[in-house]
């Protein structure tokens, strides 16, 4: 039987039957393979993990098949407890599959320290301006006798006197003890008060 003959006959016509047939079956099992290997279909709404120690929310996470990774730990949050986890990547009810990375930011312990920088002899609004900027806040503003106006003159905090370096812990209150600007001005009162006291003598004398 020549080659051309082979061609027409039975025999390869089943052969190459039989051929697709096995190369469809074979497909068919590893696209099934593969969907049960990935898990497709199978996702899983990521929980809401805000407020979670990194403990209860790696035990969490596990019973899921996912996995948590802490990537950072951020300034302290006083609306969340400490050490407990500030956000998450992906987000709440993100679809996720089994063996995900969940990636976490966690609430620092407390609030950090920061040290002061000079506010003595700066205006009230600049100073206020600064310690602002370095997380903390204004507290009480008294006000004493002083050339100039509005211009510091100490910095306090729950009655101790701070100096430039000192360190303050963040949201904390500083105290301001301003110039009132009234000091020359008081000034020029008592003189004029000395010179009518010294010629009061004299005019008493004359009437």
């Amino acid at each position: 039987m020549n080659f051309l003959n082979f061609l027409k006959s039975r025999q390869f016509l089943f052969s190459v039957i039989s051929a697709i047939i096995i190369f469809l079956v074979l497909g068919f099992i590893a696209l099934q393979s593969l969907g049960i290997f990935t898990k497709h279909g199978e996702e899983i709404a990521l929980p809401d993990l805000s407020k979670l120690s990194v403990e209860e929310a790696t035990a969490q996470l596990e019973k899921e098949g996912l996995e948590l990774i802490v990537i950072d730990t951020v300034d302290f949050e006083r609306n969340f407890p400490p050490l407990t986890i500030l956000s998450q990547d992906p987000a709440v009810n993100s679809k996720v599959k089994e063996g995900r990375k969940i990636y976490v930011k966690v609430n620092a312990k407390g609030y950090s320290s920061v040290r002061l920088p000079n506010l003595n002899d700066r205006t009230l609004r600049h100073a206020i301006s600064s310690i602002e900027a370095l997380g903390l806040q204004k507290g009480e503003v008294r006000y004493e006798l002083h050339l100039a106006k509005d211009v510091i003159i100490q910095f306090e905090q729950d009655g101790r006197i701070l100096r430039e370096g000192d360190k303050v812990q963040k949201n904390s209150k500083i105290d301001f003890v301003v110039g009132d600007g009234l000091l020359g001005f008081q000034q020029q009162q008592d003189s004029i008060n000395d010179m009518f006291e010294d010629i009061a003598p004299a005019l008493d004398s004359i009437f």
